[in-house]
């Protein structure tokens, strides 16, 4: 469809967009109340209940060490009680030993597929999902080596605890070993694995556990800019400490990283001996998010990032784009127009809300659609007076923009979590690289703004309402 040509427009209804919207999505959003104004706005807890406490260990078990050595080493992995259990090399252990009761494993079996398993403790937390994900595929065998090294995969687990219904997501993976030929697949595993875990990220907070190879002082080896880039936050950067755990020349090479640090709060870091040629990784953490069943709410007022305040200050308007869009229950509508969509996290929760049958409608006014736009594009497709709708704008988009002085990026959700007609508009674009700029976010729920706002959207495609 040429956006550039206004197509005859719909027939006009009575009563307000909201109205309008109700409609197009079937929603009921009767009795909706102007919020309060503030001076400061963001996310709430409702009927917040205290934190939960999660251990998880990395354990790289040496493949082939005597079954005697082994079996220690698993005493002492199981003597610290941990919640989540991260293997690595263990692909031809019984998963008895693995995850003796009251454990729980999960791997699919296999050479590759079931060197990484993961474990947790099933009298403590319901597993809700499963699966194995591809690292990396580069097959061949370089001189003495027994298995293929570049070939690699990932095992996790959503789980829901039982006592709270809070939700986590455990991910288990060993990154190949840096050499001339693996070199080159290093990056593009670490984004492998950012694309599994924003898919995860949906459900709740990920931790990722294992042996990824390259040490954490070495600013040669260590992929700083692309773990950025993915959202993961190494344990080590919370603490601000770190210790050897390889047996090769002291070398910080086994890790867990956090996705959305901001969710957690790390309240321990040890390293074990083990007979492995690795130390076991002991993080403790608590879980800051909200359990299921209480909803967040989201408060009027101005949010504002802070570029030099860490990860989790350089990242509080482009979480907040993602809280919302988590939010949205089944059968809600969200409504979002972006300058340009490149954040993952973004793109990760929009696909998720569809998945849970969310209604979205997406419009970027970049001149050139990026990868993650077009992926969106051939999801949703094009057809802009169906209920759900992906599409590019740019001549009539540039042109109401400049007549009507629109935001960088602004979301309409018509339910998020305890929040309904919220409105959310940001000096930026809702990409990555907004993290590294000074932003600003304001959050209304009055539904006259949200009313207006959605007036606005439809404009962009050439809509009345």
């Amino acid at each position: 469809m040429n956006l550039s040509s206004r197509p005859r427009p719909a027939r006009r209804l009575r009563g307000s967009a909201a109205a309008a919207l109700a409609a197009v999505l079937g929603l009921s959003l009767a009795g909706l109340s102007t919020g309060p104004s503030g001076a400061s706005g963001g996310v709430v807890v409702v009927d917040e209940v205290p934190p939960t406490s999660v251990r998880i260990v990395q354990a790289n078990l040496l493949s082939g060490q005597p079954d005697a050595k082994f079996t220690a080493d698993l005493a002492t992995v199981f003597a610290q009680a941990p919640d989540f259990i991260t293997y690595n090399e263990v692909p031809r252990r019984a998963d008895a030993a693995l995850a003796p009761a009251p454990y729980a494993l999960f791997r699919t079996p296999g050479t590759y597929t079931g060197a990484t398993p993961i474990a947790w403790r099933a009298d403590r937390w319901e597993a809700l999902a499963t699966g194995t994900h591809m690292i990396s595929n580069l097959r061949g065998r370089g001189p003495g080596q027994a298995v293929e090294w570049g070939v690699r995969y990932a095992n996790w687990v959503t789980a829901r605890e039982y006592a709270t219904g809070r939700v986590v997501s455990a991910v288990s993976t060993h990154l190949t070993p840096r050499s001339k030929r693996t070199e080159k697949i290093i990056k593009p595993s670490v984004r492998r694995l950012g694309a599994l875990v924003a898919t995860l990220a949906a459900s709740g907070p990920v931790l990722i556990g294992g042996d990824f190879n390259f040490h954490y002082t070495n600013k040669k080896e260590y992929p700083r800019d692309v773990l950025t880039e993915q959202g993961l936050t190494p344990t080590y950067d919370v603490t601000g400490t770190y210790a050897p755990t390889g047996d090769h020349r002291g070398a910080t090479i086994d890790y867990v990283f956090l996705h959305k640090a901001e969710q957690f709060r790390v309240t321990g870091q040890t390293t074990t001996e083990l007979n492995s040629d690795h130390d076991a990784l002991t993080v403790d953490a608590e879980l800051l998010t909200s359990p299921v069943g209480q909803p967040v709410s989201f408060r009027p007022g101005p949010v504002v990032n802070r570029p030099s305040g860490g990860r989790a200050g350089r990242r509080v308007v482009l979480d907040l784009l993602v809280d919302a869009i988590d939010a949205a229950p089944k059968g809600a509508g969200i409504h979002m127009d972006t300058r340009g969509l490149g954040d993952q996290r973004i793109y990760g929760s929009l696909l998720k809300a569809v998945e849970r049958g969310v209604k979205v409608q997406f419009l970027t006014r970049r001149y050139r659609p990026n990868a993650m736009e077009k992926a969106l594009f051939a999801r949703l497709k094009a057809k802009v007076r169906t209920r759900q709708w992906a599409v590019g704008c740019w001549a009539t988009c540039r042109r109401i923009e400049s007549r009507r002085n629109l935001p960088m990026t602004r979301l309409l959700v018509s339910t998020a979590g305890a929040t309904r007609a919220l409105r959310i508009d940001s000096d930026q674009p809702a990409a990555y690289a907004a993290s590294r700029n000074p932003t600003t976010a304001s959050i209304r729920t009055s539904t006259r703004v949200y009313d207006w706002g959605f007036r606005e959207f439809l404009a962009l495609v050439g809509r009345t309402y």
